[in-house]
């Protein structure tokens, strides 16, 4: 499974609309690093802009599908 590292506000992000008890590793560096099935991880690549982060597209997908759904 891939691992990526995504910020504390991309992770309280995820853990608000995917509630789950896999709540990865925390870094030195403050970021967090979780484990991602391969099918999400080519959904994030194919979804991220040039020069994007990967916390940042994650943000972005949440908030468009929160937004779809009228949460926003």
């Amino acid at each position: 499974m891939p691992e990526i590292e995504i910020t504390d506000e991309c992770r309280a992000l995820i853990a608000a609309e995917f509630p789950s008890d896999d709540t990865g590793q925390r870094l030195a560096s403050g970021k967090w690093q979780i484990q991602i099935d391969e099918v999400t991880w080519q959904m994030l690549h194919k979804a991220r802009r040039p020069g994007e982060s990967v916390s940042d597209c994650i943000i972005r997908v949440i908030i468009i599908i929160q937004h779809k759904r009228g949460l926003l």
